[in-house]
């Protein structure tokens, strides 16, 4: 027998039966633990990506809604029209007018309100039950410039004491002629003017007229009785026509139209 296989029967009879059972059970038990035994290992996965926009989303705060005065009713109401188009009338909080236009004073406060808003932007307060608050471009209380400056009264008290500077200062309806008051006091009456009568012009006598004066014609020369024409034949057989008035010859007989020359048409 060849050597090699005399080890290989060696070798099989060291590996008995249940042995090589034993052994193929461990085997079967591996194996299923390894297949059954460990939990399938979880992946990660991405999240899917969020779509993008080709066109950036931008949130836009509203424009402050702006007022611009368009007309003047007095110099507590007025009308103002807002950047969005719409039109409100607004009466200023706390004050009141010193009087209507036709009052002391009143035609002045509302050349004064006029000047000093219409076309100007103002600013809006909350409304309230006595009116609402206006600030000025500027930043001024409209209110408080007003009754300082005597062209309102105030009706709160926030504003009392800007209308006793106006009184004190005699400002605006406070000062002369109004003193405060919407209309003017009766002047007092005067008396009446006594008649006086005038003493009486002069009398004036007229200048004499001058006295008239004519001119006389010069005399009329007397004829030359020397020459003598019976009639403007003779005369003119003589020569001597037309004979003038003053030449020898001549005679009223011989000047028929009495022109100063006689026999100038025969």
């Amino acid at each position: 027998m060849h050597p090699s296989d005399q080890g290989q029967s060696r070798a099989k009879r060291r590996f008995p039966n249940w042995l090589k059972i034993i052994l193929a059970v461990f085997a079967v038990l591996f194996l299923l633990g390894a297949i059954f035994g460990k939990a399938p290992e979880e992946h990660p996965t991405a999240a899917p990506a969020a779509p993008t926009s080709d066109s950036t989303t931008t949130t836009t705060t509203p424009a402050p809604v702006t007022y611009t005065v368009a007309s003047v009713t007095d110099a507590a109401n007025f009308d103002v029209v807002a950047n969005d188009g719409k039109r409100r009338t607004v009466h200023v909080q706390d004050v009141t007018t010193t009087g209507a236009a036709g009052d002391c004073f009143g035609a002045e406060t509302v050349a004064w309100a006029g000047t000093k808003l219409i076309g100007t932007v103002v600013r809006l307060g909350a409304d309230s039950a006595s009116g609402v608050t206006v600030a000025l471009a500027d930043g001024q209380d409209y209110a408080t410039l007003a009754v300082s400056n005597g062209y309102l009264k105030a009706t709160g008290s926030a504003l009392a004491a800007a209308e006793t500077a106006a009184r004190q200062a005699v400002k605006g309806f406070w000062g002369p002629p109004c003193n405060g008051s919407i209309t003017l006091a009766e002047p007092a009456p005067q008396p009446d003017p006594q008649p006086t009568s005038a003493p009486p012009a002069p009398a004036t006598k007229a200048a004499p007229k001058p006295p008239r004066t004519t001119v006389a014609d010069p005399p009329a020369p007397k004829p030359d009785k020397s020459v003598y024409y019976k009639n403007c034949a003779e005369a003119k057989a003589a020569g001597v026509t037309p004979i003038h008035r003053g030449q020898p010859g001549y005679r009223s007989g011989l000047d028929r139209d009495g022109d100063g020359t006689a026999c100038d048409k025969e």
